[in-house]
């Protein structure tokens, strides 16, 4: 009796970590990934503690509804997101007007390298720019990271127009902060169509490599300290 009830709440257990496992990241709407302690997949990493916030000026917010999210993963062949949401304002009169969106998320996993995209257009006073924070290591937000872990990548006034930080060595997770702003100006416009947020993860040889660099090391160190 007793091996059987082991059995059972061993299936129990098993189910609910299947259940408790996160699934593919879907192609939706951003507030899909808003819900309460949603998490999803790409590859290797998984992507956590999603979060929103939408300003304006002279003109509507743009609601998590309102931005489309695609995994990257199949596209660009990295894991990562296009949010799509049609910032675009123009002036009204001599006033500027301006679409902000903050979108935060972190990244668990081993991650190389982090690069950002963004497409849009401008005329005269117009800017239009993406900007992203990031910590290393941290899944919790920005807040608290420490100097040696903080980092910052930004693109300006497209057409297309990229940038990317590589790492010296993997990371295990990034908290990042994506901030999103289309600006008319006194007299100008601002499009901002998609923005595209991947990250690399290390080659099977580079681990390779690293892990047996490390190794060397160690053997150093205690040739060393025997000597």
């Amino acid at each position: 009796m007793k091996k059987v009830l082991f059995v059972i709440f061993g299936c129990l257990a098993l189910s609910s970590m299947a259940l408790a496992a996160p699934g593919p990241c879907p192609t939706a709407t951003y507030d899909v990934y808003l819900v309460a302690n949603f998490s999803c997949t790409q590859g290797n990493l998984t992507f956590i503690n999603f979060g929103y916030s939408p300003t304006s000026g002279g003109t509507s917010n743009i609601p998590a509804t309102g931005v489309n999210v695609t995994p990257q993963q199949g596209v660009t062949g990295n894991p990562g997101f296009q949010f799509a949401g049609g910032w675009n304002v123009a002036n009204v009169g001599s006033a500027s007007t301006f679409q902000d969106s903050l979108i935060t998320f972190a990244v668990t996993g081993s991650i190389s390298n982090l690069t950002l995209f963004f497409n849009g257009s401008v005329t005269g006073t117009g800017l239009a720019a993406v900007t992203e924070n990031y910590c290393l290591n941290q899944t919790t937000g920005l807040s608290g990271c420490s100097i040696g872990n903080s980092g910052q990548i930004s693109v300006t006034n497209p057409p297309p127009t990229f940038n990317a930080v590589t790492f010296f060595a993997p990371v295990t997770s990034i908290s990042v902060s994506k901030d999103i702003n289309a600006t008319s100006g006194s007299n100008g416009t601002s499009h901002i169509s998609q923005v595209i947020n991947t990250f690399g993860t290390p080659e099977p040889l580079s681990l390779v490599l690293l892990g047996s660099g490390l190794l060397g090391i160690g053997f150093l160190r205690k040739r060393l300290h025997k000597g």
